[in-house]
């Protein structure tokens, strides 16, 4: 086996738009397991983890729907139900490409659980908003019966709110770390991994929160020392907005991108989140970061365009 490569793909990628069905989450994960192609074909370790913030809402709506009559899921139980049916999705069709290309490779989808800090003061803080919007009433109603943390979204209604506490390590990491050394296509930590707290006898328990995947996935990465972090985003229009186009092959140093998020504010917390965990990674160990969209994946992977951060010659030796 060769050097590993880690590939981070939002939840947004797979979802689809608002109105998307399972049959185009499918799709989905076909176009995807296809731009992969020749990553999925090499001998390189690959480690998969994917996002899951609409599809948790998906979950949460449903649930809302159904409370007269069913009971409620908790956080880390519908990050168990989305990482289940996500990595189903991603580990077939990603086996169905390789079958359809008489390339024979094992493909393991591993139920993951992240600890995160409850020491941490971002414990204590709900700020990640989440699940369907409410109006006043319906949201007073939860506070008072729930015991929700209810933010308001200004012209678009109420929501809950959860802490987004740090991860700390992911529970089946040897385990990953074996497989993917195995040489399988390992589909692990979606969504950045079932939140749980270790207690003081040493049991795990799963707590109301949400996880960072791109922190996950940049401690993944350093736990396989892979040489490469591929992100796989929905658009690029963020990162237009911000002037960091990924339409053409372009390159920023480690250094640059320090000096941006140093100097820039960023009006879009995803492009910082990226940014933040590129320097991450790279001062992890990694040498570079590559970020592109679904539907750039096979030219970036030629060469043709994505932003690639850190060593511009990297990438050569891989694809």
């Amino acid at each position: 086996m060769k050097d590993a490569v880690v590939i981070l793909v939002n939840g947004e990628v797979l979802a689809g738009g608002p109105n998307s069905t399972i049959p185009d989450q499918f799709q989905n994960t076909k176009e995807l397991a296809e731009g992969l192609f020749p990553i999925l074909n090499s001998d390189l370790k690959v480690a998969i983890l994917h996002g899951n913030k609409p599809q948790v809402g998906y979950v949460l709506f449903r649930s809302e729907l159904a409370s007269h009559v069913l009971h409620s899921i908790p956080l880390d139980v519908c990050g168990a139900d989305t990482q289940g049916a996500t990595g189903y999705m991603i580990s077939q069709t990603i086996m169905n490409v390789l079958n359809k290309r008489h390339s024979v490779r094992p493909v393991v989808c591993v139920l993951t659980q992240t600890v995160v800090d409850s020491n941490d003061e971002l414990f204590h803080q709900p700020t990640k908003s989440i699940g369907p919007r409410f109006d006043r009433d319906k949201a007073e109603q939860h506070r008072q019966t729930r015991g929700w943390h209810i933010v308001e979204e200004p012209g678009f209604g109420y929501r809950r709110a959860v802490p987004a506490p740090p991860p700390i390590e992911m529970v089946e990491i040897e385990n990953i770390k074996r497989l993917v050394d195995s040489g399988a296509i390992v589909v692990a930590a979606g969504g950045g991994g079932i939140p749980v707290v270790r207690k003081e006898d040493g049991s795990l328990e799963g707590v109301e929160a949400v996880v960072d995947t791109d922190q996950v996935a940049c401690i993944l990465a350093n736990e396989l020392h892979a040489k490469i972090l591929l992100m796989v985003i929905e658009n690029d229009d963020k990162f237009v907005l911000s002037r960091l186009s990924t339409e053409t092959n372009r390159h920023l140093s480690l250094q640059e991108v320090e000096r941006l998020l140093e100097q820039e504010t960023f009006e879009f917390n995803m492009v910082r989140a990226k940014l933040l965990a590129s320097v991450k990674f790279l001062r992890g160990g990694g040498e570079q970061v590559i970020i592109t969209t679904l539907r750039k994946l096979p030219a970036t992977l030629a060469r043709k365009s994505g932003l690639r951060i850190g060593d511009p010659d990297a990438d050569l030796r891989f694809f």
